[in-house]
């Protein structure tokens, strides 16, 4: 297990859990989706949406009171830069999504303008994995999920490291964006082409949960797979694993649950539904099963589980629970439903092993399989409604402890088939024609909305929060989109202020970009997220950064000399297309509003565009080591830096030190002076920052996973302190 951990890591000692808990949803009257509470909350009081169907145990029901009766479009997100698989979150008036481009993102709640982007990695190729529902990369497909006391949400990437995939756990600060802790997440011995991370992300206890299934099927190719349930801390370190189908010569049992998470209970226990196993009798591999597992900082130990006693025909026929989460009942009853069109009420304080509990008839509540996670909501007679998503639209079961579950009375089959979530007396679901529906109580159709059409993903589920329905789609380009509807309290207010926790807070424009050579961005200290060449074909790689004095834009420049740019930066020339006599290694923009910027080549030479000045260069002199980056000061100059960290001042630029001569764990690679040209930073490769005059340091990626090796360094360009 290899751990990337922040510089700040050791300071959090303690991380508080807030979304782990098991709440009963109390009813009024005799309709099952009528929830306590009839009017709105106040807007303070909106609740977030932080987990896979909106608690910990999975319960899928909106608790705050406001009213989707009448529904209206508040919004529609610019184009996503991936598919969407993953149910939207919402936390401090931001929703989050992420892609399979690998890339998170934070939309205002109040407009769905883009906040911040990141590309964390280069998803894998679908072609490089044999097989897969997937296309055509796949990147980050569960649900993450959020800490709000810590202010982090945490995502599990399928990278790409130009021979095979990883699974990383990615922790990220919602507030900007910024990476917290990465740690390599692949469990022991699996290849990782073999297996897709498909379920949500919960937390339990200050760790982080998660599952693993094939990725397609029982599809085996290019590499076999196990089923896993993995727990890693919330700061990184020592994982913990749960494996189905652990022995010599065993494999699969997936856990997947079409997409939601494990679930976990008021007492921290862990909850899972796992697939069809490779064994077909003899030995009991743990397959097609229910489990519950304790977690320790060294360990995941089974506490109980569930499997028919007839487990192994299940498996040889593909009839397995495993494509749906079990369902946590107030009432203490489990309920759990699968492809085998059999309903099952266990005893949650006593699974039963290897049992035969209480069941229905095949194809008494559903026709098919069931996929995903369900809605609950507690009755007040002890009989607990579970609304499930069914192949052949949305079913609703009455459960009573220790009883055969029963169809609920008067509940009329609905269309849909996604996960369904629960908002007063109204149930939401999307089906995979691109609509979303609004059911009445009933189960009849109340009023659809048209979404775009159907992705690839087979399980898409509308969330709720901070008084917005929240539903993935895509636009008329096909291109994913988020889609928010406003209810009775109409549109929220601005996004919650909020400090990076952990990070030195500082001036105005102290914060900077990274740049890796794939043209991933990584911002710190404040500095603002306006989109990179992360992801997109390049013709050379990035080799360097420079921001506009606003801060609000910046432009990368590759090898070859072409300059790409993004937010309120100008294109003003380039040497892309032209000849060299040294690679292209970094650039600078011009202070002053001048309009331009300086291209450094590796011999030193600098060409100037725009109205940027020349000043003199290193072209033509000897040097130690190469150029590797340019930064302008505002004094007017600028600074050349090579790769043994020796810095070249030109112009009115100052000199305050360097790294020359001095021990090097990874070559220098960029320099930014500070916005006011009293201080500046050198990087390197590895994304170590050193500091010199009065730049202050506010994190790096110095010891952190990293899918390509840094190439430059920017400020945020934000006016002088």
């Amino acid at each position: 297990m290899t751990l990337h951990r922040s510089p700040d890591a050791r300071s959090r000692l303690h991380r508080v859990l807030g979304t782990a808990t098991l709440a009963a949803v109390g009813v009024v009257g005799a309709i099952p989706l009528a929830l306590s509470g009839a009017g709105p909350a106040s807007a303070a009081a909106l609740p977030d949406w932080t987990v896979y169907h909106g608690s910990a145990a999975g319960s899928g029901v909106d608790s705050s009171g406001v009213s989707f009766a009448s529904p209206s479009t508040a919004w529609t997100s610019a184009a996503l830069d991936g598919s969407t698989f993953g149910e939207p979150l919402e936390d401090a008036g931001r929703v989050f999504v992420a892609t399979e481009n690998d890339s998170v993102y934070a939309l205002a709640a109040d407009s769905g303008t883009v906040l911040w982007r990141v590309n964390l990695a280069t998803p894998v190729p679908a072609n490089k994995l044999g097989c897969g529902d997937v296309s055509p990369t796949v990147g980050i497909t569960g649900t993450p999920v959020i800490d709000s006391a810590l202010g982090e949400i945490f995502v599990v990437a399928d990278e790409w490291n130009g021979s095979t995939a990883v699974h990383v756990l990615f922790g990220l600060n919602i507030y900007t964006g910024n990476v917290e802790m990465s740690q390599v997440a692949e469990p022991p011995g699996q290849d990782g082409r073999g297996v897709l991370q498909r379920t949500g992300l919960n937390l339990v206890d200050g760790r982080v949960v998660f599952g693993f299934g094939g990725n397609s099927g029982d599809c085996q190719s290019p590499a076999g797979y196990h089923g896993w349930v993995e727990t890693v801390p919330e700061t990184g370190g020592s994982a913990t694993y749960y494996e189905v189908d652990p022995l010599a010569g065993q494999s699969q049992g997936a856990v997947w649950m079409g997409g939601a998470a494990p679930e976990v209970d008021a007492a921290g226990n862990i909850w899972f539904a796992a697939g069809n196993g490779s064994q077909n009798g003899g030995t009991y591999d743990f397959s097609d099963a229910v489990t519950k597992i304790t977690v320790s900082s060294t360990s995941a130990h089974p506490a109980d589980f569930f499997a028919p006693t007839y487990w192994g025909s299940d498996n040889a026929s593909d009839a397995d629970l495993g494509s749906s989460a079990p369902a946590l009942l107030p009432n203490g009853a489990v309920y759990q439903q699968g492809k085998s069109q059999i309903a099952y009420t266990l005893d949650g304080a006593a699974l039963g092993g290897i049992s035969t509990p209480p069941q229905t008839a095949k194809g008494a509540i559903c026709s098919g399989d069931v996929d995903g996670g369900d809605a609950v909501v507690g009755g007040s007679s002890g009989a607990d409604t579970v609304y499930e998503p069914c192949l052949g639209g949305i079913e609703a079961a009455s459960v009573t402890p220790g009883q055969v579950a029963v169809p609920l009375a008067g509940w009329d089959r609905s269309t849909p088939t996604g996960p369904p979530i629960v908002t007063g007396s109204y149930l939401w679901s999307i089906d995979q024609n691109g609509t979303l529906y609004e059911l009445n109580s009933n189960g009849t159709t109340s009023r659809t909305f048209g979404i775009g059409a159907s992705e690839a993903n087979h399980f898409p589920t509308p969330s709720v929060g901070d008084g917005l329905l929240l539903a993935p789609g895509t636009n008329t380009s096909g291109d994913a989109v988020i889609y928010a509807f406003a209810g009775s309290a109409g549109l929220p207010g601005p996004p919650a202020a909020g400090a990076a926790p952990n990070q030195p807070t500082g001036p105005v424009g102290a914060g900077y970009f990274e740049v890796s050579s794939d043209g991933g961005l990584f911002n710190f200290g404040g500095a603002p997220f306006n989109g990179s060449m992360g992801g997109q074909r390049l013709n050379a790689p990035i080799v360097g950064i420079a921001s506009t004095e606003t801060g609000a834009g910046y432009w990368e420049v590759a090898a070859d000399g072409g300059v790409f740019n993004f937010g309120d930066a100008t294109f003003h020339g380039s040497m892309g297309g032209q000849h060299l006599n040294a690679p292209i290694v970094g650039i600078a923009a011009a202070p002053g509003g001048g309009g331009g910027y300086w291209e450094v080549a590796s011999d030193g030479g600098v060409f100037a565009f725009g109205g940027a000045p020349f000043y003199g260069s290193m072209g033509g002199k000897h040097l130690n080591a190469p150029v590797v980056g340019i930064t302008a000061v505002a004094s007017g100059g600028y600074l050349e830096v090579a790769s043994d960290g020796g810095v070249f001042a030109f112009g009115g630029a100052p000199f305050y030190g360097s790294m020359g001569g001095k021990h090097l764990n990874a070559p220098v690679v960029g320099i930014a002076s500070t916005s006011g040209g009293a201080g500046y930073r050198e990087v390197a490769s590895d994304g170590g920052i050193f500091s010199y005059g009065t730049a202050l340091f506010a994190g790096s990626m110095g010891g952190q996973h990293l899918n390509a090796p840094v190439v430059g360094i920017a400020i945020d360009g934000s006016p002088p302190a």
